[in-house]
């Protein structure tokens, strides 16, 4: 059974923080760095898919950061 990618569909701070296993006050900070620009969600409190997209491009994947060397 194939996992969907975390940029399947738009995703609350919760399940972000979730997926990078962290607070979301820590994923908070995370998102107001400057190049991120204090990336919000759009409507509601959901971010995009193509937010979602840019987080992960910064941030990389929780695969990537847990991978033994």
């Amino acid at each position: 059974m194939s996992k969907d990618p975390i940029w399947s569909k738009p995703r609350t701070l919760k399940e972000l923080a979730a997926y990078y296993d962290v607070d979301k006050r820590t994923l908070k900070k995370w998102l107001s760095c400057e190049t991120l620009g204090g990336i919000r969600p759009e409507t509601g409190r959901f971010f995009t898919i193509n937010q979602v997209k840019i987080i992960v491009a910064h941030l990389g994947s929780n695969e990537e950061m847990f991978e033994p060397e």
